[in-house]
């Protein structure tokens, strides 16, 4: 098999890339990557770790014009590199993939496009923007040999070749049965921490019900709302860690949050992997009905649907038994995670076929 070229326009530490990186070198395929760092304090720690492009950050309006500049550098790379043919080139969302579709134009590169999140629902832009991007990842798409969601509700255009590899982790507990003896009232919310994600919301419930406890664990995008949890006595955060250890930490709790804003096209689509991490680790996901993977949820009794609003319906959270119901709702999340989405089965059984 061909070496594994990823390109992302972020850096490394992605922790679906690490997963495949993981998997991949469990079979002995060598994995390369070309990245954008973005905060300059990702440094390579190997050759096969390549940045193409250092600065900018995550947000900003400076963004807009740091796109292009990535997506230049990146068409030039392409272009000029004259030993593609030995790799397997998957590229990462519009931001590699476009670059990558237009130097196919003028020598013929196969790539595998792996789409997180399409480029038109990101952003709130106006309906001609939307369109025109629409339109063009189409055809990016098309172009590609294969295209890899992250959820079935992703897929857009049924022409394209594709598989679904859910956002789902390896399996922290190594397949043993899953002890609820720690569990205690406490809720987490990790990863992005903003007001898209429920935030406001998760600090009203905080702040009414002070006996519960609840674990931060990731990145708050609003100093506000980090001020006002931090506050409470009954919060505890943590800055971003690697996965396993945030698993040790998440694996006392009753409940885990995502929660995303409606009013945002991408929040309604999320294929948020702290579905599949709540599941694996046997532990409810905490959503509202407007998510479209929150029918699956439901459908299969794997978590909790309240309204993205703090009111009434958080109520269930909040009661003395809560933590039975927990385990109820965990133990089906767990035996479904291992019977359909432990995460290296997912990529030998439907991906590794595909690569060859």
């Amino acid at each position: 098999m061909k070496l594994i070229l990823y390109i992302k326009g972020s850096p490394i530490d992605d922790v679906r890339i690490q997963k495949f990186i993981s998997f991949f070198q469990s079979k002995c395929i060598d994995v390369y990557f070309w990245g954008w760092n973005r905060t300059a304090k990702n440094e390579p720690k190997c050759d096969n770790v390549k940045y193409l492009f250092t600065g900018g950050g995550f947000g900003g309006k400076l963004l807009l014009l740091y796109y292009p500049i990535w997506m230049i550098i990146l068409f030039c790379k392409f272009i000029f590199s004259c030993d593609l043919k030995k790799y397997t080139i998957i590229a990462i969302n519009f931001e590699c993939a476009f670059p990558l579709f237009l130097a196919s134009k003028i020598k013929n590169i196969p790539y595998i496009y792996e789409v997180y999140d399409e480029c038109a629902t990101r952003h709130n832009s106006p309906t001609w923007i939307k369109k025109v991007l629409i339109r063009l990842d189409h055809k990016v798409m098309k172009k590609a040999r294969l295209v890899i969601h992250v959820d079935n509700n992703r897929i857009t255009d049924n022409e394209c070749k594709t598989v679904v590899i859910e956002n789902s982790p390896y399996d922290y507990l190594k397949g043993k049965e899953r002890n609820y003896d720690s569990v205690k009232h406490s809720f987490a919310i990790i990863g992005n921490i903003s007001s898209t994600r429920g935030i406001d919301q998760i600090f009203l419930f905080a702040q009414k019900y002070p006996n519960i406890s609840f674990l931060l664990a990731g990145t708050f995008y609003d100093t506000h709302y980090k001020k006002k949890l931090l506050s409470l006595p009954n919060v505890t955060y943590y800055d971003r860690m690697p996965q396993a250890e945030l698993f040790d930490k998440l694996i006392d709790c009753c409940g885990i949050f995502s929660l995303y804003d409606p009013k945002l096209e991408i929040n309604r689509l999320a294929a948020s992997n702290k579905v599949y991490d709540a599941m694996m680790l046997g532990i409810p996901v905490i959503t509202n009905p407007e998510v479209t993977n929150s029918v699956f949820i439901k459908e299969h009794g794997v978590g909790i649907i309240v309204d993205y609003m703090f009111n009434d319906t958080w109520k269930i959270l909040a009661e003395r038994n809560f933590i039975d119901t927990a385990k109820v709702i965990g133990r089906k999340g767990r035996d479904l995670y291992l019977k359909k989405y432990k995460f290296e089965k997912m990529v030998e059984n439907r991906l590794l076929p595909l690569l060859d």
